[in-house]
């Protein structure tokens, strides 16, 4: 008898969106994909230098990418060595849609015992701390209801494709979701029947504060976006 068809190795993208002027975020950013265990196939750094907002600059870099799956990482974010082992590990073994893991939050302490879970607390004290939970149908009623899984995923590049990506601002679903890309994505790809894996690990590094939401920018007032 023959051998067994081997699977080939499933490969990723990295795509970091920017803006200008943020070299030293975006240094700090393409260090970390650099310093991975598990060397990413390909990394995109989109800049946007027409303002036309973190989705649409995502969606343009993700057409030049070939792979499996694609990991997502804002410039004022930095991953973990082990962030895209451990997901692409997981990818393999459940061969998931959308994968996310967890954060250390720089910036903003996370619940102690002293105080209570900022995200309980910001989503009316419905959601226990995601870290660890698996997804299910009661992650998923909630995420039609709150933004709760962070911007930092791994997801199919065919079911990214399928769901054509972020909305762009000024869309009725851009403004549904609040002006939060992020969201619109994950609905979008929920809504497409997307199997999600959390993975429970903290594989990034989230500093808070940095961030521009994801909105497009006004040129003539970039530097209050670093």
């Amino acid at each position: 008898m023959g051998q067994a068809k081997q699977r080939q190795p499933l490969t990723v993208t990295v795509v970091i969106p920017t803006i200008p002027p943020r070299e030293s975020l975006l240094e700090r950013a393409i260090a970390s994909v650099q310093a991975q265990t598990r060397k990413a196939d390909q990394t995109l750094v989109a800049l946007d230098d027409e303002g036309m907002g973190a989705g649409p600059n995502r969606n343009r870099a993700c057409e030049f990418a070939t792979s499996d799956y694609l990991a997502f990482l804002d410039d004022d974010d930095e991953f973990l060595p082990n962030h895209l082992a451990l997901l692409m590990s997981a990818a393999k073994a459940t061969r998931a849609d959308v994968l996310y893991s967890w954060f250390e939050l720089v910036g903003w302490d996370e619940a102690t015992p002293e105080r209570p879970d900022p995200l309980a607390t910001m989503y009316n004290n419905e959601l226990v701390h995601p870290m660890g939970v698996p997804f299910g149908a009661e992650q998923a009623r909630h995420l039609r209801r709150y933004a709760w899984i962070p911007a930092t995923i791994v997801v199919r590049r065919s079911m990214f494709e399928r769901v054509r990506g972020y909305p762009a601002p000024g869309t009725p679903e851009y403004e549904q979701f609040n002006g939060c890309e992020d969201w619109a994505l994950l609905i979008r790809l929920l809504n497409a029947g997307a199997r999600f894996h959390h993975v429970p690990y903290r594989t990034w590094r989230c500093y808070h504060g940095n961030g521009t939401a994801g909105r497009p920018w006004n040129k003539e007032h970039r530097d209050e976006a670093v």
